[in-house]
């Protein structure tokens, strides 16, 4: 009986080991440059305009993505009058897989100034199917280019 109790006790050990770091590296650090150019041509369907753009990271993070604002507060804040709060679906398109987020940010008015946002991924396909996070991206506009940096982490995904 003494002989079947350590290595039981041995047995369970090594599975909670394993299950370990399972769960501590499921989420990873994404960072990316992210940048955009709005457009006319190429948007998604029913879509007269969108924000087209190539992201450059890590952890597989590397495509294109797509960006159309569904909603926007045209007018602003009385301490902050230049800005434009706005929300909509951006889609990362990727070679491992495509992953949604809803967008939610402000923008200067104009085609100038800056422009940040928080994204909150709602679903994803291939290697980021059940995919879970957000990202944070912050950067500025000239000309209809927006040129910025995301940041945040990817859960659930290799």
């Amino acid at each position: 009986m003494n002989v079947v109790k350590p290595a039981l006790l041995a047995m369970l050990a090594a599975g909670a080991m394993i299950a370990i770091p399972a769960h501590a590296g499921s989420c990873r650090k994404i960072h990316a440059d992210l940048d955009e150019i709005q457009s006319t041509q190429g948007c998604n369907p029913g879509l007269g305009s969108c924000f087209l753009g190539q992201v450059d990271g890590n952890h597989g993070l590397r495509g294109t993505t797509h960006f159309a604002a569904d909603s926007a507060v045209s007018t602003s804040p009385s301490t902050s009058p230049n800005f434009i709060i706005y929300s909509g679906p951006f889609e990362y398109r990727t070679g491992r897989g495509n992953i949604t987020v809803r967008e939610t940010g402000v923008t200067t008015r104009g085609s100038e100034g800056v422009v940040t946002a928080y994204q909150q991924i709602v679903s994803g396909t291939g290697d980021f199917a059940g995919a879970t996070g957000h990202f944070f991206v912050s950067g500025h506009k000239t000309g209809g280019m927006v040129d910025t940096f995301v940041n945040g982490e990817i859960c659930g995904a290799p």
